[in-house]
């Protein structure tokens, strides 16, 4: 059953506090649907969740989030910059003048470049020492390279896989070989993900625990993860209310007062869509 953020009640109070009639007079299926419609969008485009464990009083008729969301995204392994061929080759102390390098290297040239050419080596490090990859690793201090999360108030990694040098994906939740979790005391381990001010949340992988023969740092990880906020804060509620109501104001079963001081459906759903607005600037 689609869930909502408010209840009636706050879509009542959000219709008189524009003068309008607020009793939801018409089948309250379609102040529902109204609120239920507003879910998706708000969370595609905050890119947060929110729940409440123990429901909302007076929610009789919409159902309230009772707990996190769950997904699964397709990362890339970020790697340091735009690679040209021959960045990753051996430096040439000596060139001929006026002449081009790469055109002029010959089969044992290439060969060499091949051999330097390690794609682990290309990866960004993002905590810990900018050449932690180079020769000769010391892996007993993490590197760790970062992904951003898709959503925000990550609370759980469920599965962690990561592309082998087999072509394959390890799942370093379920192995023994690999420990991590959510949160700042999982720092030092294989892997831990950082939830940041305004709910950022952070996957950071320690390369050093990542196989040596990487096939490719695309479509390199696969994480599911649950994600959410433990209570659904008044202004959410509020501005979800504003907006189902500016939605049944424009709905043709809506009956506008015929008052001279009232504006028209247009103009009282563009007004309630800004005080919606204003209240989640926060999370934007």
């Amino acid at each position: 059953m689609p869930e909502g953020y408010t209840t009636l009640d706050y879509v009542r109070r959000a219709l008189r506090s524009s003068d309008l009639p607020g009793d939801v007079s018409q089948d309250p299926r379609i102040a529902v649907d109204a609120i239920t419609a507003q879910t998706e969008p708000l969370e595609k485009t905050l890119h947060r969740h929110w729940y409440e464990p123990d429901g909302i009083s007076n929610a009789t008729e919409v159902t309230i989030p009772s707990g996190p969301n769950t997904r699964n995204d397709e990362h890339d392994i970020q790697t340091r910059g735009g690679l040209v061929h021959g960045d990753s080759e051996r430096k040439r102390h000596r060139y001929r003048k006026n002449s081009d390098a790469l055109l002029e290297a010959g089969p044992r040239y290439e060969r060499r470049r091949q051999d330097n050419d390690v794609t682990k080596r290309k990866i960004r490090i993002a905590f810990g020492d900018d050449n932690a990859l180079d020769p000769a690793v010391n892996t007993d201090i993490p590197a760790y390279t970062r992904i951003t999360l898709n959503r925000k108030d990550v609370s759980a990694v469920n599965e962690l896989l990561v592309v082998n040098e087999s072509g394959g994906y390890d799942d370093w939740v379920a192995s023994d070989d690999y420990s991590g979790g959510v949160g700042m005391m999982h720092r030092g381990e294989d892997y831990w993900v950082r939830i940041n001010n305004g709910g950022v949340s952070e996957l950071y992988l320690d390369v050093h625990a990542m196989d040596d023969d990487l096939v490719s740092l695309s479509n390199a990880v696969y994480v599911d993860f649950d994600y959410g906020h433990k209570e659904i804060p008044e202004n959410v509620r509020r501005a979800v209310a504003f907006r189902a109501a500016a939605d049944l104001v424009e709905e043709p079963s809506f009956q506008i007062p015929d008052n001279a001081n009232v504006y028209g459906a247009e103009s009282k759903a563009s007004e309630l869509r800004e005080q919606a607005d204003r209240l989640l600037e926060v999370y934007k």
